[in-house]
């Protein structure tokens, strides 16, 4: 029986789906997360870490390193990048073994947007047009050039928490300001950048030294915010312009591990263009599972030492909702009810929710119920924007 950890600052939905996913798999869980997290709750998890305050990063580090080493852990799984940057100095040590990773520069440069961005141009990759300003002075002459709505967005942080799209070019310097103050204690670049319009894709996969072995793309139906974001329901496809561009992205990053890559195919021409690249489980990963795809029994491989075999086939017109992601978008648009009921009964629409396991659902359920408006931030693009600067939003 193999013993694996799950890695997650707040153990939410990714390390929900991934503990379920290898419980299923007769493995003992532990989930290492800040306290109250809502994966705690799930039957399924075996052992409850819960992490040092976050402000306190030294003792989070030395906390983990205690767990690793006397856990004796077959596998060790990745939810979030804030841990991934944390822990990517001390993880060539042989207790880190567990957790497949890239090379040290290749995740020193993944924890910059930007140079991931450049580093997909520089491969072929289309992306939006891009700048990053050298001071306030310059914000002007770039978003004239750009035009609105724009994007500014933080070299670091995921979920959208860094970024803002804005509709005015008076706003330009407020969002920009903000950014630059969430980003001020590792002295983060936001950039500028071009506002894509159409529709965004997903793909996620397991890879070693940059050469997939699993792979499973889908399109994004439902997004949360409701003008773009994070996937609340989404259809599995295949179209070879994407699957192609996104295996150049972590070809020459030299990727290893299981990673997620954005995208957006413009409305105009149909030109698939890199948004991010997110180096860790990703929030719609359970879809994978639905359209064909192990990417787990592989990793533990992986993670092993073994050798795995490349399988890049995955089912086309699978379709997947995320129940969290649906009850934030019934609170923007209760209409959206009948939709989701009408999913929820159709057994051809696959979803993350567990009769057999609600404790999370019950946790998620309370801290909806305690939302605010404005209390989140949007993902990088939104499809049609409302009029206004944009300062909520959600998972990737």
């Amino acid at each position: 029986m193999n013993k694996v950890l799950i890695l997650d600052r707040r153990a939410a939905v990714m390390a929900m789906q991934v503990c379920r996913a290898l419980a299923r798999r007769e493995s003992i869980v532990d989930v290492f997360g800040e306290s109250g997290s809502p994966a705690f709750h799930s039957r399924f998890c075996s052992g409850r870490l819960v992490a040092p305050k976050w402000d306190a990063k030294d003792r989070v580090v030395e906390a983990l390193q205690n767990i690793v080493e006397h856990g004796a852990y077959d596998a060790i799984y990745l939810c979030n990048e804030d841990i991934l940057e944390i822990i990517a100095p001390v993880m060539g040590s042989v207790s880190w073994r567990a957790l497949p990773a890239s090379a040290p520069a290749s995740l020193r440069l993944m924890m910059s947007k930007n140079q991931v961005l450049d580093l997909a141009q520089r491969s072929g990759v289309s992306v939006p047009t891009t700048m990053v300003p050298e001071s306030e002075d310059q914000l002007d002459v770039f978003a004239r050039e750009l035009g609105m709505p724009l994007v500014i967005k933080g070299e670091k942080g995921e979920s959208g928490r860094n970024v803002r799209i804005v509709h005015s070019l008076s706003d330009v310097r407020a969002a920009y300001r903000d950014v630059c103050a969430r980003e001020a204690s590792y002295r983060g670049r936001p950039a500028v950048q071009q506002f894509v319009r159409g529709t965004g894709y997903s793909v996620g996969g397991l890879f070693q030294n940059g050469h997939p072995l699993r792979i499973c793309a889908h399109r994004k139906i439902l997004t949360y915010p409701p003008q773009g974001g994070w996937t609340v329901k989404g259809v599995t496809e295949r179209p070879p312009k994407l699957i192609e561009d996104a295996c150049k992205v972590f070809a020459a990053l030299e990727y290893t591990g299981l990673g997620h890559v954005e995208f957006v195919r413009e409305e105009r021409g149909g030109e698939f263009k890199f948004l991010e690249l997110n180096p860790r489980v990703w929030g719609s990963i359970g879809i994978a599972r639905y359209a064909g795809v192990d990417l787990f029994s592989p990793y533990q491989r992986l993670a092993a030492g073994f050798p795995v075999a490349p399988d890049l086939s995955y089912r086309i017109g699978v379709e997947y909702h995320r129940f969290s992601g649906e009850a934030r978008f019934i609170l923007r648009r209760p209409q959206r009810i009948v939709g989701f009921a009408m999913d929820a009964l159709n057994r051809n629409v696959h979803s993350d929710f567990d009769w057999s396991d609600l404790g999370p659902h019950f946790s998620r359920a309370w801290a909806f119920g305690n939302l605010r408006p404005g209390s989140h931030r949007p993902s990088v693009q939104t499809t049609t924007p409302p009029p206004r600067l944009d300062l909520e939003g959600g998972n990737s």
